[in-house]
């Protein structure tokens, strides 16, 4: 057996490899990793520090990215975040690649992210193949160390320019076997996959891009080229019929469920059910159930697999007991449904029923998780019903729905609902259920007057989380013309003027929006004519005033809403719409709702575009402060301070440019030289003198000429 080398022996081979050209870097580390353990962690320290002063000397950045990336873990009291920045800066002597160490954010972002982010900027050569998440598949074209930019050719987007940092967020190398890359290496290979082996090319854009549904499939082959649009149809049915006998591929039986690439054809025998034995995570145990159950082979298990199953979920339930309402109740009908007698189902009941947790649940439940659990708590019977109809006014819309239409029949249901509508507010969720399914159940509910009357204060209301979402699904219905035709066909001419004096009086809408509905009004019934107010005089103000510089800076903000922003927000609505089922889709309605936000802003704009109006204010009066002066302000300790009072929009804090709408104006307003004045503080006022009322200097005219984006 070989002896172990001595601390003395590896010292001296560690000296004699830093006389060598180039440091054989490597070598030389693994040396450091002995000595840490045979010795000690301060020889370690040591050694490394004379390595990297010897590496600084020799400009050997690689060695120097190497020695840092290896013995940070352990040196971490020597190798702050800074100072591995600093250390490799001085190991540099390449312009771009020290640009790139300072976009890495050592110091700014955690270590290991500051790596991954150098390692990926320094595998940005020309040629390098890359894919964003927007742009798709392209190729490095250039650096720039000076502006900190990478030219990248995309397939749709030649000669496309992003910073370094952005490039850090958004791009990732393409691997050589990802879908793209091989459309870029091979394309005449993949044109052939693609008539020749249609389910072959479906399985390695979910290998390259993950599960996805049907629809999403169907835009990502279109899109990139790979399948024409008028040809999917033919090549889906294709591709199905391969991969229907691909136990590799799972293809859902909802076009909203997602298709699944396996690692292993799944077969549900021992070595599954030794796994899940094992398996230590609640949520993936459901999962793995689930998953069973979706199977078809439940019927088929021996009694040792069923007690598997059984085992598992018993354990599950208590580790989520007080701890995961949703994962809780998910467990707990997955016991019911396979007719588990442990955990008693009484005792999962009492738990959902502790404290609500049931609507705890819902509210980050799916809905056909929900509808489970709904069965499963109403199965118990006796008082199971009354505990749901006492909880609605605190349930989310998916539980009330599921709730509500199981218990259609029940006289309980309907007296719940009738004694929650005659409340001066009910709830936002009833409302809006009731609307929808009004006409479907049988049920003696309060007029329809009152209800309209109901939907009208929710969308007044100011709001937020479920019941924000209920006030924009009640402020659409009021602007679908087939449903207000509907309800004006129930009203009496009476009921019919209350409703448009509401709305007409109302501020819940939009201008446009707002005009359009009470002309819908006005056409179900003319003689309505006769209740339409004027405009009131508040509502039509004179002119304010701001800078040229503002006014300009505002219309371009308007314009990128019209031309840039609520584009986009169409295309994500489109693209979410895609996604399937509208009850469950989450990035489609957090669209719409953004797309509500987007017109509301719209209107917005457009009144105070109309009602702003731009001024260079030349030849104001410099005898009281007021918009287009300058006040000089003498401070208790005789320090001065400088305000220029411009209009509505203006704000620059550098040139100390104050809107005449602000605290300040407002207590200088009207004041001359010499008075006293109380300025707001942070202590709430401060005293102060007026020293000088001034006409604008040549530094502000320049802002006010100025546009948007330049320096005065």
């Amino acid at each position: 057996m070989d002896a172990v080398p001595t601390y003395a022996q590896t010292e001296a081979q560690f000296l004699g490899l830093l006389e060598k050209k180039p440091l054989p870097v490597a070598e030389m580390l693994t040396l450091i990793h002995t000595v840490a353990v045979v010795e000690s962690s301060d020889k370690a320290e040591e050694w490394t520090t004379l390595l990297m002063q010897e590496l600084t000397e020799n400009a050997d950045f690689a060695g120097m990215y190497l020695t840092v990336k290896d013995r940070s873990p352990h040196l971490s009291a020597v190798l702050k975040p800074v100072g591995i920045r600093d250390a490799l800066k001085k190991a540099c002597k390449d312009r771009l690649v020290t640009a790139l160490i300072e976009t890495a954010g050592f110091g700014d972002l955690p270590l290991g992210d500051s790596f991954r982010r150098l390692d990926l900027l320094l595998a940005l050569t020309p040629g390098t193949l890359v894919i964003d998440p927007a742009w798709g598949f392209g190729t490095i074209k250039r650096l720039d160390d000076f502006y900190k930019r990478v030219t990248i050719d995309f397939i749709n987007k030649p000669s496309h320019t992003m910073s370094f940092a952005a490039a850090c967020d958004t791009l990732a190398r393409a691997p050589h076997d990802h879908l793209l890359t091989l459309r870029h290496t091979d394309p005449a290979g993949i044109a052939r996959l693609a008539a020749e082996q249609p389910g072959e090319l479906v399985k390695r854009a979910l290998r390259s891009f993950g599960d996805m549904t049907i629809t999403r499939l169907e835009d990502l082959l279109t899109k990139h080229g790979f399948v024409p649009a008028a040809e999917w149809k033919r090549f889906w049915e294709a591709a199905r019929k391969a991969l229907k006998s691909d136990p590799l591929v799972i293809i859902p039986s909802k076009r909203a469920d997602p298709l699944q690439l396996l690692a292993e054809a799944e077969s549900y025998g021992d070595s599954w059910f030794d796994k899940l034995a094992a398996n230590k995570d609640p949520l993936k145990i459901v999962e793995a159930i689930a998953e069973l159950e979706e199977s078809a082979k439940l019927a088929g298990l021996e009694d040792t697999q069923r007690g598997v199953l059984e085992d598992r979920l018993a354990f599950a339930i208590k580790g989520t007991h007080n701890t995961d309402a949703a994962l809780y109740a998910r467990l707990a009908a997955t016991v019911s449904r396979l007719g588990f007698l442990t955990p008693p189902l009484d005792q999962l009941r009492a738990h959902l029923w502790e404290h609500r947790r049931f609507v705890k649940a819902s509210e980050t439940l799916v809905v056909r998780d929900i509808a489970a659990m709904t069965t499963f708590l109403l199965a118990e019977g006796g008082h199971a019903a009354t505990r749901m109809l006492d909880a609605l006014p605190h349930m989310p819309f998916s539980l009330l729905n599921e709730t509500l239409s199981a218990l259609k029949t029940s006289p309980e249901a309907e007296e719940a609902c009738r004694r929650l509508l005659s409340l001066p507010k009910a709830p936002p969720t009833l409302i809006n259920w009731i609307f929808r399914f009004r006409k479907e159940v049988t049920w003696q509910l309060p007029p329809l007057i009152e209800l309209v009357n109901h939907a009208i204060s929710l969308v007044e209301g100011k709001l937020s989380g479920e019941s924000l979402r209920m006030q924009n699904n009640l402020k659409l219905l009021f602007e679908q013309p087939k449903w207000l035709d509907g309800i004006f066909e129930e009203l009496d001419a009476p009921q019919r003027q209350l409703v448009f004096e509401r709305v007409q009086a109302s501020t819940a809408w939009d201008p446009s929006t707002h005009r359009s509905l009470l002309g819908r009004m006005l056409k179900l019934d003319p003689s309505l004519a006769e209740h339409k107010k004027a405009l009131a005089p508040q509502a039509q103000s004179a002119a304010h005033w701001t800078s040229w510089h503002s006014l300009a800076e505002r219309q371009l903000q308007h314009k990128k809403l019209v031309e840039v922003d609520l584009p986009k927000n169409s295309n994500d609505i489109a693209v979410a719409r895609s996604y399937g089922d509208l009850r469950e889709n989450f990035e489609y309605q957090a669209a719409k709702d953004y797309q509500r936000q987007l017109l509301q802003r719209q209107a917005e704009m457009q009144l105070e575009l109309q009602q702003v109006k731009g001024t260079d204010f030349a030849n104001i009066p410099c005898d009281k402060a007021g918009p287009g002066t300058t006040v000089v302000l003498l401070l208790p300790d005789g320090s001065r301070r400088t305000y220029t009072i411009l209009g509505e929009w203006d704000r620059d804090e550098h040139l100390n440019i104050i809107s005449n709408k602000t605290r300040m104006a407002l207590c200088l307003d009207g004041k001359a030289a010499g008075e006293s004045v109380m300025l707001p503080s942070a202590n709430g006022e401060d005293p102060a003198q007026i020293e000088a009322v001034l006409p604008l200097d040549e530094t502000i005219r320049a802002w006010i000429r100025s546009q948007p984006g330049e320096t005065a």
